[in-house]
């Protein structure tokens, strides 16, 4: 499932203060971009750039003002078939605060409640959805969410929407308020979604540490517009990119270059920190070898 934002401005509606109308800004402006396929995207960007004004038109909360949304090169609005729109998971931040029933169970269940299905259909849904989030259905099922550690919790938000089988989930700033663990494990449930379910996950986050390590690609937005789009290791290296957004470059980035500039060493996916530093040190120790033995190195990834 692909989903398209064809010239897309957007502006919210008019403010009335006594007898004055005020035409607000566009917040998002003339905006050409695809979510695709299968696809683990992440969406950058300063606080007030749009935002979460992209990911709502994405899901259907709100309507352009000018453009297009296509599903599937179909337009929901024109075509009068909002339930497209359905095939489109929203997972608020801190989402975990909406939940409300006695039990995870039925807190999962919640958007099944006129879905048709059979109680038994619902109980196997249910189940599945809790088991790819890593929730035991037997384990987890009949206790009080409110009893539950944050990561959990988030977790048995995010079933709730992976109950309905979207084809796209999107996430706003899932990993807020996280610890490391609950992060790291986060990331590999959504990594398991999508490679085991071919589920398109985009979310929006301002780690950039975060992206490099789990998006396929990223686009940055700025001022209502998408300045950049790429896979983050090039974005991310990308120095006009990085004036323009007022960032650093990630560690991990940054060491990989210094070792390229300083030792002809080209690293391998230089992800994370803790995933370069063992790496570094075992190929450096084979150069400093290499180079006691006279044998050149060649200046490659290995």
């Amino acid at each position: 499932m692909n989903i398209e934002l064809a010239e897309v401005s957007f502006s919210y509606k008019k403010r009335r203060r006594n007898t004055k109308v005020t035409e607000l800004p566009l917040v998002l402006d003339h905006v050409n971009v695809t979510v695709r396929s299968g696809e683990m995207l992440a969406v950058a960007g300063k606080s007030g750039s749009g935002k979460s004004t992209f990911m709502q038109l994405l899901k259907g909360f709100l309507k352009p003002s000018f453009g297009s949304v296509l599903i599937d090169g179909i337009d929901p609005y024109a075509a009068k078939r909002p339930e497209l729109f359905d095939r489109v998971g929203f997972i608020f931040q801190y989402p975990e605060h909406q939940l409300f029933s006695v039990t995870v169970a039925e807190d999962v269940a919640f958007g099944l409640r006129h879905s048709g299905l059979t109680p038994e259909q619902k109980h196997e849904k249910v189940k599945q959805a809790m088991n790819a989030v890593g929730l035991d259905y037997a384990t987890y099922a009949e206790r009080s969410p409110f009893e539950l550690s944050g990561g959990e919790k988030r977790r048995v938000a995010i079933a709730g929407v992976i109950v309905l089988e979207p084809e796209i989930i999107i996430l706003d700033e899932p990993t807020a308020g996280l610890d490391y663990p609950s992060r790291t494990a986060l990331f590999a449930m959504l990594h398991q979604l999508n490679e085991e379910r071919g589920t398109t996950i985009l979310w929006v986050s301002h780690q950039l540490e975060e992206m490099l390590e789990h998006a396929s690609r990223m686009l940055i937005l700025k001022d209502g517009s998408f300045i950049a789009e790429g896979t983050p290791d090039v974005l991310l290296s990308d120095r006009a990119v990085l004036d323009a957004m007022g960032w650093e470059q990630p560690a991990a980035l940054a060491l990989a270059q210094l070792v390229l500039d300083t030792h002809g060493i080209k690293l391998p996916r230089p992800w994370d920190v803790s995933e370069v530093a063992p790496v570094l040190l075992d190929l450096l120790q084979r150069k400093m070898k290499s180079d006691s033995e006279g044998i050149s190195w060649p200046q490659q990834a290995i």
